[in-house]
């Protein structure tokens, strides 16, 4: 995507070839072969994913996050409610059904912050940022497969929360930074 009136053209890789190497429930992966900008040639490995939603969710002077267990990380991870894209799904409705199910969370207004690229050396991944406004906790309506628990930190521990590095994972880095900025913490 090009961001500015200029012209980026000469930086520009071009796919020559490609196979597909995985064809999974959640990403695609292609080795593929590019004509580099001056001619030559190199491989790329291509992760394709439909894509996530993320929320920031405050109520009553406190933040919501989810601790869950991830296997890729073989870690507990403090995390902002998200989840993927299903197919057919447009972002806002992803938001409202992660909300409900993550937290149990009902926004009045869900509104988009954000959007930002999760890797992209080697995935299409992208994240929708969503800022969740009037939030009711009710109970939640999480999947079969997701074991997560409920984790709230008052606002005003969120520097030092980021600081000793609480926050390991990039969207809710992103998501902790923006309400500091906003609440001027």
């Amino acid at each position: 995507m090009n961001t500015g009136n200029n012209d980026y053209s000469h930086l520009k890789e071009e796919i020559t070839s490609s196979e597909r190497v995985f064809d999974g429930k959640v990403i695609k992966v292609d080795h593929s072969r590019v004509k580099l900008p001056d001619g030559a040639s190199a491989n790329r490995e291509i992760v394709y994913h439909k894509g996530a939603v993320a929320l920031v969710a405050v109520a009553d002077d406190e933040m919501y996050f989810v601790r869950q267990y991830r296997v890729a990380t073989d870690d507990f991870l403090l995390e902002i409610p998200a989840g993927k894209i299903e197919v057919g799904e447009a972002p806002d409705e992803t938001a409202v059904k992660e909300l409900k199910e993550e937290i149990g969370g009902v926004a009045e207004t869900l509104r988009k912050i954000h959007g930002f690229y999760v890797s992209p050396g080697f995935s299409n991944e992208y994240v929708h940022l969503y800022e969740a406004d009037d939030l009711t906790i009710d109970k939640q309506a999480l999947d079969d497969d997701e074991f997560l628990d409920i984790v709230k930190i008052r606002l005003s521990d969120l520097p030092a929360q980021l600081e000793n590095g609480a926050f390991q994972d990039a969207k809710t880095v992103i998501g902790v930074q923006y309400v500091i900025a906003k609440f001027n913490l």
